[in-house]
């Protein structure tokens, strides 16, 4: 077969992100013998350090997170325009804004095929009503632009068609991969817990994500003051940034403060060594509002460490409460997550059996090899199938 050129479009590229990360490893690692591949993303908190040589970045000056009528439509001219004078014979899509946009300008521009992958759910994002109805809207109409649509977990496909928003014959679930090698690893747990101060016989708890609405680093907080107040031996660590909205660090610090947890709870910014802290943790707690699988779910299952987390959507399908992985707790409720963490801290032995069971899982699933090859996969098959049309 021909090397297909495939474009891949998100609507923002940083450098902590799930559904970025994603991105970049099916560029970075399609064949590049098979493919000759271009990544396009707006240029709110791009990161480019991550990005393979033989990947081709295209800034898209109007591609914006939030509803920008006037952006939005100059970024379709663009895309449009992209489309039509690079003659992609696929055109990938990630996450809402670039998924309708780029699908429209694809089918626009005549691209044979277009496949979006849905890293979460649209059409809760946001606080307002209103926005989560169009977007929902938006969604049904670009299923009808669409090859096939990827989703990370199959509890997001089932959202989706309970949704109307495309057929069950378009969807696929690709599990989102990661290096399994690096957070296997364990031998940084002894130094990481030197360096950030916690002794061998301190309990570290850590929480990683960006610090916005979606992940709610204030119901970790409120939940740290629980925990603590019931093993004193605990410690915190709040690893995440937001750089490309409305940033809650400065409520984070203040909660902090008023809490009185300023001594238990270090907030150390964006670390690209997360695998280490994993390594030195004794829990991970995640406390999204909604979530598409969650990127440190998976890590942390891999890493051998056990987990309390919110009961939402693709989390669901990952942790089994009290069979895999660890114990689950409605969003928003901080007691109900203390209540959760203090008991797998408090029974080693339960801790060990949901840990060794969510690591046998998600090593069977996650392998960012795995995840390219399945697109790879795909890709050929959809091809296949435009040439016999």
């Amino acid at each position: 077969m021909p090397r297909l050129k495939v474009l891949h479009l998100i609507t923002t590229l940083p450098r902590l992100s799930g559904a970025a990360d994603n991105t970049r490893y099916t560029a970075n690692l399609l064949d590049p013998d098979r493919y000759t591949v271009h990544l396009a993303s707006g240029p709110a908190g791009l990161d480019q350090s991550q990005i393979a040589p033989h990947v081709r970045l295209i800034v898209i000056p109007f591609l914006v997170r939030p509803a920008a009528p006037v952006s939005d439509l100059r970024a379709l001219w663009a895309l449009y325009r992209l489309c039509a004078r690079e003659r992609y014979d696929i055109v990938h899509t990630h996450n809402a804004k670039a998924g309708v946009l780029g699908r429209v300008a694809a089918r626009l521009a005549g691209v044979p095929v277009a496949i979006h992958t849905a890293h979460s759910i649209s059409f809760v994002a946001s606080k307002s009503r209103l926005s989560n109805w169009l977007y929902r809207v938006l969604d049904k109409i670009s299923a009808l632009l669409s090859a096939k649509i990827i989703t990370v977990s199959e509890v997001n496909t089932r959202t989706y068609l309970e949704a109307r928003i495309g057929r069950r014959d378009q969807y696929v679930t690709i599990y989102s991969g990661i290096e399994l090698e690096k957070y296997e690893d364990r031998s940084a747990r002894a130094d990481c817990r030197r360096e950030i101060g916690v002794a061998d016989e301190e309990v570290l708890i850590v929480w990683i994500g960006r610090l916005n609405r979606q992940k709610d680093p204030i119901t970790f907080l409120r939940a740290a003051k629980e925990v603590v107040g019931r093993v004193p031996q605990a410690r915190f660590v709040m690893i995440g940034e937001d750089s490309l909205g409305v940033t809650l660090e400065p409520h984070v610090r203040q909660i902090r403060r008023d809490l009185g947890l300023e001594s238990a709870v270090q907030l150390l910014g964006y670390r690209p060594d997360v695998h280490r802290f994993l390594a030195a943790a004794d829990l991970v707690m995640h406390t999204s509002l909604y979530e598409g699988m969650g990127r440190s779910i998976t890590e942390s299952m891999v890493a051998g460490v056990p987990l309390v987390a919110t009961a939402v959507d693709g989390v669901k399908e990952a942790i089994v409460t009290g069979q895999r992985g660890g114990l689950l707790a409605p969003p928003r409720d901080p007691a109900a997550l203390a209540d959760a963490a203090v008991r797998l801290i408090e029974d080693p032995a339960f801790c060990a059996r949901l840990t060794a069971e969510g690591r046998a899982w998600a090593t069977a699933r996650f392998d960012v090899r795995g995840m390219v090859r399945a697109i790879d996969e795909l890709y050929q098959n959809l091809w296949k199938d435009h040439q016999t049309e």
